[in-house]
């Protein structure tokens, strides 16, 4: 068993290991890491082999700190571990040691304050967790990535996936077709726009931040064009009134950016575009639909109440992972660093939307 740097020459081996794990997050695809890179982020990529075959992998994004020479490690949805490859416990906490090893070198070379990882591993695996906490690993005080989503299983037809909907939203997906409501995957540049438009109409009327046009154009520029993302648009009446960015890698889809409009929102376009979206992605072959953000604690008061409400009503399995978690490299600047930003960004949220809580809150 070894540890490697993957360079941009295996880009497609890396892609394979990651896309055929169950989870296959796609914020662990070799896209992922080069699109962050357009924006500050250095991507290091370290594979563990056994017998040639990867088994065990991380992704990791290092960012300089301003001003005080220093870097923070971030793998989101990482390490990314093939459990069926691995035949024991004591094999699997060797991988992530071996992992852990290389990282802590690129930590030391590039002074990283510390490493923040969120795998997708479910809060059910406490075995899991229990070997990070065991490594050095500590609960962040933070999320990055959402801790909880719903997933639709799509290994199933058109209309058993439908009947399993709740009545309410099967009621609205048929009240938009109805009403004339007509959904077009349009992953182009006019159709980005549409989409941009359309999103910071959103962003306005709700109270929360967004990148600027251009990420979203790379994004579309590095993963729509190798086949990992698209964008769909409901149109009522000839404009358009919403609109979702999804993500595809693996055996999976996520919904990741969802806008629309003030108008019109009696014709629901926001229930038939999911539906689409799921029927699109049953054509493809994907499994599994993945609802991606939603509180992990629902309840009402919440800011994503009603987004739970909504994704609810597609009934797909409820899934909690273990969340964010640190591993500190220098404590004092860890301290600081982690704390403060977060009391800045509590501040900030404070003056634009009058509260602390946020969107990522339990």
């Amino acid at each position: 068993m070894k540890v490697r740097q993957i360079t941009f020459p295996e880009r497609e081996i890396w892609n394979n290991f990651v896309s055929q794990t169950p989870e296959c997050p796609i914020l662990q695809s070799f896209e992922w890491g080069e699109f962050k890179a357009k924006f500050g982020w250095q991507p290091l990529r370290f594979a563990v082999e056994d017998a040639g075959e990867i088994v065990g992998g991380i992704q990791i994004l290092k960012r300089p700190v301003p001003y005080i020479k220093h870097s923070i490690l971030y793998a989101p949805r990482g390490p990314v571990i093939n459990y069926k490859k691995l035949p024991d416990r004591e094999t699997v906490r060797r991988v992530i040691e071996f992992l852990l090893t290389e990282v802590e070198k690129e930590a030391e070379e590039h002074r990283a304050i510390s490493l923040k990882i969120d795998p997708a591993v479910s809060e059910k695996q406490i075995e899991e967790l229990d070997l990070l906490n065991t490594l050095g690993f500590e609960k962040a005080p933070k999320q990055i990535q959402p801790r909880a989503t719903f997933i639709v299983n799509l290994r199933r037809s058109n209309d058993t996936i439908l009947a399993s909907f709740e009545e309410k939203t099967r009621y609205n997906i048929r009240l938009a077709q109805r009403k004339g409501v007509v959904v077009q995957e349009d992953p182009s540049e006019k159709g980005l726009n549409v989409f941009y438009q359309l999103y910071q109409e959103t962003a306005n009327r709700d109270k929360f931040l967004i990148h600027p046009l251009r990420y979203y154009q790379l994004m579309r520029d590095i993963l729509f064009t190798k086949g990992l993302g698209t964008n769909f648009i409901a149109y009522y009446e000839g404009k358009p009134i919403a609109a979702v960015i999804i993500f595809c890698f693996g055996q999976r889809v996520w919904y990741m950016y969802g806008a629309s409009s003030a108008e019109h929102r009696n014709v629901m376009p926001n229930h038939l575009l999911h539906w689409r979206v799921i029927e699109w992605a049953r054509e493809k072959k994907y499994k599994k639909y993945d609802l991606w953000g939603i509180p992990a604690n629902p309840k009402e008061g919440h800011p994503l109440w009603g987004v739970y409400r909504f994704k609810k009503g597609f009934n797909g399995k409820l899934v909690k992972y273990i969340g964010a978690l640190n591993f500190p490299y220098s404590p004092l600047f860890y301290n600081i660093f982690e704390y403060g930003v977060e009391w800045w960004r509590s501040l900030r949220r404070l003056i634009k939307k009058g509260k602390i809580q946020d969107s990522l809150s339990e």
